[in-house]
């Protein structure tokens, strides 16, 4: 594996990871109702109040469970790509769909932080 592979199945890693603690942060949001700052919102809205919490939870909810999710099996694609299988097309396109889905990720939080804090 020359290093530009490895760099690409680094990042996969970090998908892979990321993916991850994007679902566990949904279940913990939905569970305890504690807002993920890192992910949805930002250090600058650390500290504002929330207009709706549960309102809020309830529209971003659904979408850092689709960007968790799609983090995940594009990470897990990557993975498989890099280090067991070369499958370029399969990679490639879920590099696309990982790359739609976390553009469509940010503005939508961007809009639901501007409505709800």
């Amino acid at each position: 594996m020359d290093n530009m592979d490895s760099v690409w199945g680094f990042i996969g890693i970090i998908v892979f990871g990321c993916g991850i603690y994007a679902i566990y942060s949904f279940i913990k949001m939905r569970s305890t109702g504690e807002i993920n700052v890192s992910l949805l919102l930002g250090k600058d809205y650390m500290y504002k109040k929330c207009k709706n919490k549960e309102a809020y939870i309830q529209k971003a909810g659904p979408a850092l469970l689709l960007f968790g999710l799609a983090a995940f099996v594009y990470g897990l694609i990557d993975i498989v790509h890099c280090y067991v299988y070369p499958m370029a097309v399969v990679d490639g396109v879920g590099m696309f769909l990982f790359l739609v889905v976390l553009v469509w990720f940010a503005v939508y939080t961007t809009k639901l932080k501007k409505e709800y804090f």
